[in-house]
């Protein structure tokens, strides 16, 4: 499957079959989000991959009340570690460590469709109820948390904005 096709074809899922995805699979997901580029090449994250129903139940009633994070086989829980002794700021403005942990989950969910599997990026949940039930230290940003698992067919494909309303050339319009 080439770069196009996935971005295509890939959407959030929202309802996941109980089969349980192949390590392998798991395995490969990782090592997209592990190959993603981070500014200064610090590579400050951390993946926590949860598949302990009563820990993703802990999650859910902790954190949010998405039945996702639950139904789905697997979760997968980005983190961004900063070097305290390192700028977090760059110089745009921006932080830096969120962003490049957004760049992992992207490369992640992107793989996952290769691998035949749904995925949904959330960031609808309570930060401290999540690093309470995973044992996250409080220096540790949770950036997202991604249910992965075979889809079970029903989500509808939600449409995206024209180029033309989006793109514009040498300056804003």
């Amino acid at each position: 499957m080439d770069v196009m096709t996935a971005l295509a074809g890939r959407q959030s899922i929202k309802s996941y079959l109980p089969t349980p995805v192949e390590p392998e699979k798991i395995e490969k997901v990782l090592e997209a989000g592990r190959l993603a580029p981070s500014a200064c090449n610090s590579q400050c994250r951390k993946f926590i991959v949860v598949t302990d129903p009563e820990v993703k139940k802990l999650i859910r009633e902790k954190a949010g009340t998405q039945a996702m994070i639950e139904e789905a086989p697997v979760v997968l829980v980005l983190c961004a570690t900063p070097d305290p002794d390192e700028p977090d700021m760059m110089p745009c403005g921006e932080l830096k460590h969120p962003i490049d942990t957004a760049l992992c989950g992207a490369y992640m969910m992107l793989e996952a469709y290769e691998q035949g599997l749904g995925t949904c990026w959330l960031g609808y949940f309570k930060q401290d109820a999540v690093k309470e039930v995973l044992q996250i230290p409080a220096d540790v940003n949770v950036v997202t948390m991604i249910p992965m698992g075979y889809h079970d067919g029903t989500q509808e494909r939600k449409t995206r904005k024209p180029l033309s309303e989006i793109v514009s050339y040498n300056r804003y319009e």
